[in-house]
């Protein structure tokens, strides 16, 4: 994305206790582009106009989008206009906002033909192709089964991406060998909002804020820039090296002694 998107929009209010959507009078532009922190996301703005016409003030809204992360849906509930809600699926954090520019009068609530282009528009900078995202998990289960195949007379080929490791489908595997105690201690690892459950795991692991996020670690970890030793003392665990490979020996041990002390802390008689 190089241009930015823009159209006509203002605020709707929402009562938790009604579940009552309030569309706000004032006139305001939504704004989307490529962030200036990171190409891969996408700044979010939300600017009124000024209008003497309209009394108080409202708060400008500037977001960070993280395709895969949010949402971007017509609520049809509502037939008195055009509204929209603005979820992160991380957080449930959401934001609604009406269309501005001219509709059907008849039908207050139809989306117009320029409306269903601006969704779309949204939606593709917004998602994540499955279908790439798949196919590099084929490709690399492919090239393991090569490289496995060829172990006794090639030396072993250092991971480059934490994604190569921590794929979904090994992470499943993973989980359905747990217990549901060891299931429940990986809560803290967990946003608030999402009960530690095999399936919601395997939900958050799948999702488009945990793919980015470990594709910019991995990255990070193979600059070369000295990441690895960061990582290493922000987490606490040995310095094992820059790159993922050290990254994932440092963790390694760290979860072995871990392991060790717990089995050393032998429950009391009752």
């Amino acid at each position: 994305m190089s241009k930015t998107l823009k159209f006509h929009a203002g605020k709707v209010q929402y009562d938790e206790d009604t579940k009552r959507c309030t569309p706000l009078a004032h006139k305001g532009v939504i704004s989307i582009k490529p962030s200036s922190e990171d190409p891969d996301f996408l700044a979010f703005t939300w600017t009124p106009k000024s209008d003497t016409t309209v009394g108080g003030t409202v708060e400008k809204d500037e977001l960070l989008l993280i395709p895969g992360d949010v949402s971007f849906k017509h609520m049809k509930s509502c037939t008195t206009g055009r509204v929209f809600a603005l979820t992160f699926l991380s957080s449930g954090a959401k934001h609604l906002y009406w269309l501005q520019d001219v509709g059907d009068i008849d039908q207050p609530g139809v989306l117009t033909e320029k409306d269903l282009g601006i969704v779309k528009q949204i939606n593709e900078l917004i998602t994540i192709n499955e279908d790439e995202d798949e196919d590099e998990e084929d490709e690399v289960i492919k090239e393991e089964k090569d490289e496995s195949s060829q172990q006794q007379q090639q030396p072993q080929i250092p991971i480059t991406s934490i994604g190569n490791f921590l794929q979904p489908q090994l992470v499943q595997q993973h989980l359905d060998k747990l217990s549901p105690h060891q299931i429940d201690q990986l809560s803290q690892h967990l946003p608030a909002s999402t009960p530690a459950t095999k399936t919601e795991i395997a939900q958050v692991v799948r999702s488009g804020f945990f793919q980015q996020s470990q594709r910019k670690l991995s990255e990070q970890l193979s600059s070369g820039l000295g990441a690895g030793y960061l990582v290493a003392q922000s987490l606490k665990y040995d310095y094992k090296g820059e790159g993922v490979d050290g990254f994932l020996n440092g963790i390694r041990e760290l979860t072995k002694k871990e392991d060790d002390d717990g089995d050393d802390v032998k429950p009391k008689p009752q």
